[in-house]
């Protein structure tokens, strides 16, 4: 990746939105390339480093194994998502997740003692970086207490309505929501099957919650039905 590149895949980054092209010029100074091919993995549960990954080109998805040995998605990340923030603060965490290239994919890695040299040069990106990690608890948590219903149609609208109230749109009348996955990997993050998905959601249709427009955008007729 020649350092234009670099600098590109900097500017993707949400914290580092702020930053001139200049900044982002000296950032990139301190960041490495990395191809993955499809299926491989980036890291793995337990494993220790102190790297920054950011997304290029491609896609990862992240992911955990369950108790059971079924694999629940966690997120899908794209050009300018990143991982592995927690672990360039403190030596010592290991990761719970696992990191998989869904599609060759190219990042940008930034170490523990490079971020540290970023973040002495421009303080302001500590407090995006807290926001960041504040959003990720927030749905983190919010996908936990979505699996403790037991009902799938009430894990479809929890979803659903976190989404709308993400997207920061309208919430009166008839809302549309684009879903940032396919069916298959909404079921995968929702704890539950591909069948039960298509199941919940032609409940939610025959009761006059949602429209379906497509796979995946839906049309929500009430959010006080949610």
């Amino acid at each position: 990746m020649e350092k234009e590149e670099e600098r590109h895949c900097v500017s993707l980054v949400p914290i580092f939105k702020a930053l001139d092209q200049d900044d982002l010029g000296k950032i990139s100074q301190n960041i490495t390339s990395r191809q993955l091919a499809k299926g491989e993995i980036l890291y793995s549960l337990n494993d220790n480093d102190d790297t920054l990954y950011i997304v290029h080109t491609g896609e990862l998805k992240n992911y955990r194994i369950l108790e059971n040995g079924k694999e629940q998605l966690i997120r899908l990340l794209g050009p300018g998502a990143f991982t592995g923030e927690w672990s360039i603060f403190k030596s010592d965490i290991k990761h719970n997740d696992y990191i998989e290239a869904l599609e060759p994919t190219e990042i940008c890695q930034l170490t523990r003692q490079g971020f540290k040299q970023v973040l002495g040069q421009y303080p302001e990106i500590s407090m995006s970086l807290l926001q960041h990690m504040s959003e990720r608890l927030d749905i983190s948590e919010n996908q936990t207490a979505t699996l403790a219903y037991g009902s799938i149609t009430k894990r479809i609208t929890s979803y659903l309505a976190d989404l709308i109230i993400n997207s920061k749109v309208n919430q009166e009348g008839t809302i549309q929501v684009a879903l940032p996955m396919t069916r298959k990997d909404l079921a995968s993050y929702l704890g539950t099957t591909p069948e039960s998905v298509t199941r919940g959601f032609n409940k939610l249709e025959k009761a006059g919650v949602i429209e379906s427009i497509s796979n995946k955008i839906i049309q929500v007729h009430d959010f006080n039905s949610l």
